[in-house]
C-alpha cells in the first residue's frame, strides 16, 4: 500500500504540486498577464466531508471574469494558455529533477488555436520556459504565420 497509488506515489504528486503551481503561474503572469493564476488541488473533500479523498484539479482563478474554475470551461484560445504554461512546468520540474544539461524544448502545434495577441504570449512564455531550464533552442511548428514570425530563424517545408 505505502507504494501504491495512495501512498509514496500521491506523497510525490503532493510535493510537486507547489512548485509546478509557482513555475506555472510565474508563465503566466511574466508572458500573458495577471489574469490567470493556476491552482493545482490533489486532495478533494468527501461528498459527507467527514474524510479526504486524492484527486487531481486544475482550478484556475479568471480575473477578468471574476470566477474561480475549472481549466474545462476556457475557451479553447485560453486552455491552450492555461495547459501549455502547466506542460512547460512540468518540463521545467522534470529537467531541474534529472539534472538535464541544455535540453532541446520541442512543441508541435501546441500554439495553432491561438489568435495573435495570445500566439504572443505563447511564444513569450516558450523563451521564458527554455531560459528557466537552460535550453539551447526551442523547436517548434506553427501554420501561423503570426507565430512562425516570432521565432529567431525559420525552416519552411514545401509540399
Amino acid at each position: 500500500d505505502d507504494i501504491g497509488r495512495n501512498g509514496l506515489q500521491a506523497a510525490l504528486v503532493d510535493g510537486a504540486c507547489a512548485e509546478i503551481t509557482a513555475v506555472t503561474n510565474d508563465l503566466l503572469h511574466n508572458c500573458i498577464g495577471s489574469r490567470w493564476t493556476v491552482t493545482l488541488d490533489t486532495q478533494r473533500s468527501s461528498a459527507d466531508g467527514k474524510k479526504q479523498l486524492e484527486g487531481f484539479d486544475v482550478r484556475v482563478i479568471d480575473t477578468e471574469a471574476g470566477r474561480d474554475t475549472t481549466a474545462e470551461t476556457l475557451s479553447g484560445g485560453e486552455r491552450v494558455l492555461v495547459s501549455e504554461a502547466i506542460s512547460l512546468a512540468l518540463t521545467t520540474l522534470a529537467c531541474r529533477k534529472a539534472g538535464v544539461d541544455r535540453p532541446t524544448l520541442i512543441r508541435d502545434e501546441t500554439g495553432a488555436a491561438l489568435d495573435p495577441e495570445k500566439a504572443r504570449g505563447y511564444v513569450a512564455m516558450l523563451r521564458r520556459a527554455a531560459n528557466q531550464i537552460g535550453a539551447d533552442r526551442v523547436l517548434f511548428v506553427s501554420h501561423s504565420r503570426e507565430v512562425q514570425e516570432m521565432a529567431d530563424a525559420r525552416i519552411e517545408v514545401g509540399q
